[in-house]
């Protein structure tokens, strides 16, 4: 995965409350800020995470959560491979709000450190790319989304070193 370090560009890990990070990401959502600071700095995560995703599955009908989608990245990336059947959360409807039309099936705003809305066993596979990292999504996400996924289903995350290594 990739290796670059963006802390010292954004204050995002010195962020400790829910509210806190919303209200950045609704911030950064502004005139599209956050996508340009992406590709500014190359970020490759979701390209990576879909590249791993894909080895695993070939149905590009499955059903698929992208947890903590923001401004749809991931979504964009499993469209240029066909998968057609995905659904996004993320915690900013400023992010939510720049998702290109009819990329996802369904679209909501939620905290992922609370209990997910959906059903158990209700998906193929959930991917998580770029949440898992100092204030945002804790550990017991993952509870949530082995809930929601259903038998013998895929999770494809990424996870930020330091939080790997303190939770």
């Amino acid at each position: 995965m990739s290796q670059k370090d963006v802390g010292n560009k954004i204050p995002i890990y010195k962020l400790k409350t829910t509210d806190e990070v919303m209200r950045y990401y609704d911030e950064w959502g502004i005139k599209n800020k956050y996508d340009q600071d992406m590709v500014e700095w190359n970020y490759t995560g979701p390209k990576e995470c879909v590249d791993v995703f894909k080895k695993y599955t070939k149905d590009k009908n499955i059903k698929i959560f992208d947890a903590g989608c923001g401004t749809g990245l991931v979504g964009l990336e499993l469209k240029k491979f066909g998968y057609k059947n995905y659904d996004g959360v993320d915690l900013s409807q400023k992010l939510l709000d720049l998702v290109p039309k009819n990329l996802y099936k369904k679209l909501l705003k939620a905290d992922l450190n609370k209990k997910i809305q959906s059903e158990d066993n209700s998906y193929d596979a959930v991917m998580c790319v770029g949440t898992f990292t100092f204030g945002h999504v804790k550990p017991h996400a993952l509870d949530e989304f082995i809930r929601i996924t259903k038998n013998k289903g895929l999770i494809c995350f990424t996870i930020n070193e330091g939080i790997y290594e303190e939770y």
